[in-house]
């Protein structure tokens, strides 16, 4: 339930999932590289099914493709 009201609170002020990463070192590249751009990010972290930790990276619906765009991203398969 706690996960669902997240979910619905960030997109109620309109902020969108970008990316997750399991450790921060890769998590920090993508942050520099967004910041340079000056991107408003969010960070949170969050238990997966298998109960482990992920980082999730959350952008602006405005700038989401912006973003995509200048971190490389691509559609996981």
């Amino acid at each position: 339930m706690k996960e669902q009201l997240i979910k619905i609170w960030l997109f109620m002020t309109h902020w969108t999932e970008l990316d997750t990463f399991d450790n921060e070192e890769e998590l920090k590249d993508e942050l520099e590289l967004l910041h340079r751009q000056n991107l408003p990010t969010k960070v949170r972290q969050r238990t997966k099914k298998e109960g482990t930790e992920e980082l999730v990276l959350y952008v602006k619906q405005a700038d989401r493709d912006y973003a995509r765009y200048c971190t490389g991203w691509r559609p996981p398969f």
